[in-house]
């Protein structure tokens, strides 16, 4: 790519260059003098942009299994009719020996508790969702692939809500313009969607200005989500490790003091 773009650009550049040499040529010097003359010059312009593009192309047509390969495979998977989470380690490939086998790992959706890491930046703040096995160490990065980082923890909060509602098969799938071609494959929600008349196509068909103000709407939801005031259930019968016994009681309150506080220092915060 570049290197076309250099020898579609130096190209014109080195026959002006020479043209213009040749101009000034003397009466004892002739076209080919010159260009011995000026020809390092039009190859640093001209050829290398020009070898570039013609290497990359022979081995693209000819020799593409060498610099065109595919992807080790999936990461992880969230699969809603099984309720398990299953997520794929790769080891790392040896040359010459082929891909080795993937290790697979199966959990089911309720062990996995969400965590928000927060960290810092010459940004400022970030935070990114992670969902943790409670009892191993597993751990699916799936804010960075779905979420990215944000630079306020509400998107996450919200992000966990979605995932709860949608391995959720007693309710139906949250109202998401990606899943709605899937709904129907759902009996749970075929059954809500036609219970209340939503129409098969609704974001789809929406105009450009409704949708800007759904997604207006569901933002403001975002920003507006009270995660944070919820009472931890969990502390309520276990202790974490990093807990103090007042941690304890203001968690299981649902007082959000001590989870801000950890946020702001770069510690994660367990979500409920």
């Amino acid at each position: 790519m570049y290197g076309k773009g250099f020898f579609c650009i130096g190209l014109p550049v080195a026959l002006v260059m020479y043209l213009i040499g040749v101009s000034w040529v003397g009466p004892d010097e002739t076209w080919l003098t010159v260009l011995f003359e000026v020809w390092p010059v039009l190859f640093v312009i001209a050829g290398v942009p020009g070898l570039m593009w013609l290497s990359s192309t022979i081995v693209f047509k000819f020799f593409p299994r060498w610099c065109v390969k595919a992807g080790r495979g999936p990461e992880w998977e969230l699969n809603r009719r099984t309720g398990l989470v299953r997520v794929w380690r790769y080891r790392r490939t040896i040359p010459f020996l082929g891909r080795r086998k993937a290790t697979v790992i199966e959990a089911p959706f309720y062990e996995f508790d969400g965590w928000v890491a927060s960290g810092a930046t010459q940004y400022g703040p970030r935070f990114d969702f992670i969902l943790c096995h409670r009892y191993s160490k597993l751990e699916v990065h799936l804010g960075d692939v779905m979420l990215g980082w944000h630079h306020v923890s509400r998107p996450c909060y919200a992000f966990w809500d979605f995932l709860q509602n949608y391995m959720d098969v007693t309710r139906p799938l949250p109202e998401f313009p990606v899943l709605e071609p899937h709904r129907h494959k759902d009996p749970v929600t075929a059954e809500h969607d036609r219970k209340t008349g939503r129409p098969e196509r609704y974001w789809r068909d929406m105009d450009d200005a409704t949708f800007k103000q759904k997604e207006d709407e569901m933002y403001n939801r975002v920003l507006r989500i009270n995660t944070e005031q919820r009472p931890n259930l969990m502390a309520k019968k276990v202790r974490y490790a990093h807990m103090t016994p007042e941690d304890m009681l203001a968690y299981g309150r649902g007082r959000c003091d001590s989870r801000q506080s950890r946020a702001k220092s770069g510690e994660s915060v367990r979500l409920v």
